[in-house]
């Protein structure tokens, strides 16, 4: 990727299709682009932004289903006893000072 964006003349522009091919340029070259009009700069146009791909979401739900039953094999009464445990003999945090 060049270190400056190359400028593109947008003041031929009639239409928004050929805004259109200019952003379908940018996608194909994946190169930024600065937008000028009678040679002042208006905005750069970066390189397109890859859609989220399916294949990742697709593994983070099987990760996220893997996840159900991994505490199957805890005694539920004695982790409620030991939180207890730990709540009673922690020292309180003391209050938040917010100076408004």
């Amino acid at each position: 990727m060049p270190a400056h964006p190359t400028p593109i003349e947008i003041t031929h522009l009639n239409n928004l299709n050929d805004l259109f091919h200019l952003v379908e340029e940018v996608n194909s070259t994946k190169q930024p682009r600065i937008l000028k009009r009678d040679k002042a700069m208006l905005i750069p146009v970066g390189t397109p932004i890859k859609p989220e791909k399916k294949r990742a979401n697709k593994k983070a739900i099987e990760d996220t289903l893997a996840l159900a039953g991994s505490w199957s094999d805890l005694d539920w009464d004695e982790m409620i006893r030991e939180l207890d445990r730990i709540r009673h003999q922690s020292k309180p945090t003391p209050p938040l000072d917010l100076d408004l």
